[in-house]
């Protein structure tokens, strides 16, 4: 899991001085960093949050038309130790991980090595067993393949072996129950067929592929886990308001379904946050352990974003036009009959905008992190974004966070001119 240093060459917006922000005393009452010009309001949220909402600490970063104009952080990194939040800190981001496979596969298909709409079996033989032949990446991704989980039972420790997870997908059929009909969702299925993929086409794994394809051209501080010797970097996670609650039909449900998918293993045991365990940082799980800076996911996107809006056939930086048209083409728009969730979801594994919206933000693509972590790419604005954070809270409206810096982000947007 190799990472690098990212740049740390701000771009100035033109004619828009940076605002900078003092250090605070107590870790994290107030952000550190700085904001350009225009954007202060997305730092008085971002106060706010420390100090209304229940933030432990974080960090948010955004990119507006190739410079970066939000980049703050605060707050504690480690609740234990009262280690503060740093430049630096890194969080695991939980599903925002998707977002991430979708992009290293993305690149895979840039190179010629996949298709999207090709069989899994094609590239993994093994796969198009028990009814899975024609199975396709695209429905693997869009999680209309009918393979939200796991058959067999599974530990805690079991997800940290890819190979074997993917053996185990191998040998099992797809869910006939009907409710699998549409979008059925699932933690970690999708990472590993992807994951597997990856290997047999390239011969490498899925982090080392991300990891010299991306991560080290472009100079981004993330990757599927850590070194060991970089687990210090890691926040230090935490279950927040009403988090765990949410959760409790799944994770106690008698339907044999619903313990495939969110019981084999249960992905936030009560009785202890699995995820601080250092085989968690450390292992490669591509659908849930993407590890990394609110710089360098932000600036990933930053890249998507300007990539998405040039003209067919101009030269890229990461992914051509055509690629990105196509992977962020509405694919699936279903409600998943577990969770009760309305998803879209793009052909490559992007979530989409469930409802239409006008506005900066309204051809948004990527996909938000269980807890409250959030990473996308505007477009039609030229922003990429992400926040980052450790304490998980529950979806809706015990958690404002990432949605009062998106919104706060969003006017300031407009008022410079998107």
């Amino acid at each position: 899991m190799t990472t690098l240093p990212e740049t740390t060459t701000v771009p100035a917006v033109p004619g828009a001085p940076d605002v900078r922000l003092a250090g605070p005393a107590d870790h994290g009452l107030v952000a550190e960093g700085y904001v350009a010009e225009g954007f202060e309001e997305v730092r008085e949220e971002f106060d706010r949050n420390l100090r209304e909402r229940d933030e432990l600490g974080g960090a948010f970063c955004a990119w507006w038309r190739g410079a970066k104009v939000v980049d703050i952080w605060g707050g504690v990194a480690d609740s234990g130790t009262g280690r503060p939040w740093e430049p630096g800190t890194k969080s695991l981001i939980f599903s925002g991980s998707k977002g991430i496979v979708a992009i290293t596969l993305l690149v895979a298909v840039q190179k010629g090595l996949i298709d999207f709409d090709a069989p899994v079996a094609r590239y993994w033989p093994e796969f198009g067993r028990h009814g899975k032949e024609r199975i396709t990446l695209r429905q693997v991704m869009s999680y209309t393949a009918g393979l939200p989980g796991v058959r067999v039972p599974l530990g805690q420790d079991d997800i940290t072996d890819p190979l074997a997870m993917a053996r185990l997908i191998a040998e099992q059929a797809p869910e006939e129950d009907e409710r699998a009909g549409g979008i059925l969702y699932g933690p970690y299925t999708a990472g590993w067929i992807a994951g597997e993929v990856v290997r047999r086409v390239d011969g490498r794994t899925i982090d080392r592929f991300f990891a010299e394809e991306i991560a080290a051209p472009h100079e981004l501080d993330m990757s599927y886990g850590v070194p060991a010797e970089r687990a210090g970097e890691v926040a230090r996670l935490e279950y927040g308001a009403h988090f765990l609650a949410q959760y409790t039909g799944f994770f106690t449900s008698d339907d044999p379904m619903t313990q495939r998918i969110w019981q084999n293993p249960i992905p936030f045991p009560h009785e202890e946050m699995v995820w601080n365990r250092p085989e968690r940082r450390t292992s490669l799980i591509p659908a849930a352990n993407v590890i990394g800076t609110a710089r360098a996911i932000s600036r990933l996107y930053a890249i998507l974003a300007t990539d998405a809006t040039r003209a067919h056939g101009e030269e890229y930086t990461l992914l051509s036009r055509e690629v990105l048209d196509d992977a962020r083409r509405e694919y699936v728009r279903k409600t998943d009959p577990l969770i009760d969730i309305r998803m879209v979801y793009g052909g490559a594994g992007f979530r989409l905008r469930s409802t239409p919206r006008d506005g900066v933000d309204g051809d948004s693509f990527g996909h938000d992190g269980g807890g409250g972590s959030a990473h996308l790419a505007w477009p039609g604005a030229g922003v990429g974004l992400s926040y980052i954070t450790n304490r998980l809270i529950a979806v809706g409206p015990d958690d404002k966070r990432a949605s009062s810096l998106l919104k706060a982000l969003a006017r300031a947007v407009s008022r410079l001119g998107a």
